[in-house]
């Protein structure tokens, strides 16, 4: 029986192994496709698998490193390629070991640290050149040109190009030797010799169009064209701008770059009309892919085109879709860090799930002889196990949370709802705590939403006091209770306030207002509507004033009145409170927008 649960053990672990093996393999697809991002935390939920060997943790912090390249963190990218190259130096697989050499180089170069990248790239060269790997020497070339171009040396640059080129035309690989030509020529652009600039282009060209490779035919007409378009023939410029832009036509390509250089030229030409439709094509392009960078950009430049034109109703237009877009820019990357925070938890869950995975397998050797009897024990033990990690991976993701938040508000606000959140954590509430967990994670994001903006609807201060107010009912036990009371006049759903404008007071009122208070608190706000005014009225039934909230409470009003002072509406006339041991109550009413 025994021997049967090792060959299924021994089994497993090499099915494992295998799944493994593939994991690592889709990386090198993800870097192919641009999926950094994914790349990166793929790798890492790798990383914390302990069957990997040496040789495979190298590979997959070497597909992290070329994902960090990508995304232009060059120091961290450089740090991952530190680790792994000494342990690929080691293996067989002597291309994978040059590969890293080369682009651990590469990073070298942007960074400016041009005599180790150098270095680097003659490493690299000689190791291939004692394999004979051609495509690797060649690459070589292509890292020390590099290299000597970055630091403005274009004759060395340009002997290293030709000695890939050799290589190329001696193999009969096109497409390598297409790319070789068309870095001699943006070498040949930077040095302003634009008759051999356009020479070797017309090369890539005509290896592009005899391998039927039409994106590459594309990028020829387009490099040839911005030579032009430096010399001023912007007439010539537009003609093989206009063959890039039917060949990509032709072959359902889809690419904005033509229509933005066309534009780009017609600027230059003061055609000014004409420019904003080839803008207008590119912007639709662009907008398909949701590529948000590029459509900022485009937008901003149609916005300088209706400023000359002196078409102001556009240029409102694109000034609006400026705020959109660059909204849109701000919550994908707010989205991004969360997702990352979502990761890094995960990761850490899965990390500890290892750790009891391995423990469970040094155990099954001690203790049980019949596999009926080990399957009873693991259930047994994942279940104890479970129990003793739930309050600490709850304890990681608070504090994860706090990190996010400690910036953005108060500390003493957060301390105490994480306070919360833990108590009911130990008294093994789950779903309360869920929702508990809920609500603040929610309370974080509207303060993500809101920190970056000017105004934000009425309808969502309105959500996020009732998110904070229920927040604090949470973290005070129901001590007090509250209610929001909006005029039938009122449209919350298209009035604009300033940000975080009555959260101040309602926090006043809790944290001092009901101190020591054994009768139940409360809270009214009172939402209506005067001639061209919106009126706020807050009242508590707290304690008031006390002198030791007054400092405080002073500060408060002081900063709000000047938040309403610099909206330059002279709403802060309008602000009025009144204080007394049966309660407090603020007025203040302000001008719409």
């Amino acid at each position: 029986m025994k021997n049967i649960f090792l060959f299924l053990l021994i089994l497993s672990q090499s099915l494992l192994s295998f799944g493994q093996k593939n994991e690592i393999d889709k990386l090198k697809n993800l870097i192919k496709k641009d999926a950094a991002f994914k790349t990166i935390i793929i790798g890492d939920s790798l990383l914390h698998n302990t069957n990997l060997s040496n040789y495979e943790v190298a590979k997959v912090k070497y597909y992290q490193a070329l994902a960090y390249q990508t995304n232009k963190n060059y120091k961290k990218a450089i740090k991952y390629f530190d680790i792994v190259v000494p342990v690929l130096e080691k293996n067989k697989n002597k291309e994978i070991y040059i590969s890293a050499i080369l682009s651990q180089s590469n990073a070298n170069v942007y960074l400016n640290n041009y005599t180790i990248a150098t270095t680097q790239a003659l490493k690299a060269k000689t190791i291939a050149s004692k394999y004979n790997f051609t495509d690797l020497i060649a690459s070589s070339n292509t890292a020390l040109s590099f290299i000597y171009y970055s630091n403005q040396e274009y004759l060395i640059a340009l002997e290293y190009l030709a000695s890939s080129e050799s290589i190329f035309i001696k193999e009969n690989k096109n497409q390598e030797l297409s790319a070789v030509y068309n870095n001699i020529a943006i070498i040949y652009k930077k040095m302003m010799q634009f008759d051999k600039a356009i020479d070797y282009n017309n090369k890539s060209l005509q290896l592009s169009i005899k391998d039927n490779h039409y994106l590459g035919i594309g990028k020829s007409y387009s490099n040839i064209g911005r030579i032009y378009a430096m010399q001023t023939n912007y007439n010539q410029a537009i003609a093989f701008y206009n063959k890039a832009i039917e060949i990509n036509i032709k072959n359902n390509i889809s690419n904005s770059i033509p229509y933005t250089n066309i534009g780009e030229a017609l600027l230059k030409m003061n055609k000014f009309k004409e420019a904003e439709e080839y803008f207008n094509k590119s912007l639709k392009i662009e907008l398909k892919n949701n590529n948000l960078s590029k459509i900022k950009n485009l937008y901003t430049t149609l916005l300088e085109i209706s400023i000359k034109n002196k078409n102001f109703k556009k240029a409102y237009n694109y000034q609006q879709a400026i705020g959109k877009t660059t909204k849109k820019i701000l919550r994908h990357d707010n989205e991004e860090k969360i997702k990352m925070i979502e990761n890094q938890h995960l990761l850490s869950k899965k990390q500890q799930e290892l750790i009891n995975t391995k423990r469970k397998s040094n155990n099954q050797f001690k203790f049980f002889t019949t596999l009926t009897f080990l399957l009873i024990f693991l259930g047994l033990f994942i279940l104890q196990r479970n129990k003793n990690n739930k309050l600490k991976i709850e304890k990681e993701k608070v504090m994860l949370e706090q990190r996010v938040l400690r910036s953005q508000m108060n500390p003493h606000f957060i301390f105490n709802a994480l306070s919360a959140i833990q108590n009911s954590l130990l008294n093994n509430e789950p779903i309360k705590s869920a929702s508990y967990l809920s609500r603040f994670a929610k309370l974080i994001r509207q303060n993500f939403d809101f920190i970056n903006e000017k105004t934000i609807l009425l309808s969502e201060e309105i959500d996020a006091l009732r998110n904070y107010m229920d927040t604090q009912k949470m973290r005070f036990q129901d001590k007090f209770d509250y209610e929001i009371n909006i005029f039938a006049d009122v449209n919350i759903n298209i009035i604009e306030i300033p940000p975080i404008l009555l959260q101040p007071f309602i926090e006043n009122s809790i944290e001092h207002g009901f101190k020591n208070k054994k009768e139940l608190g409360q809270i009214i706000i009172n939402i209506s509507k005067k001639n061209n005014h919106i009126c706020y009225e807050i009242k508590d039934n707290g304690n008031g004033i006390t002198k030791k909230s007054k400092s405080n409470k002073l500060h408060a009003i002081d900063v709000f009145k000047k938040r309403l002072k610099l909206l330059g509406n002279n709403d802060e006339k309008s602000f009025q409170i009144t204080s007394s041991d049966k309660g407090t109550i603020v007025n203040f009413c302000l001008k719409l927008l």
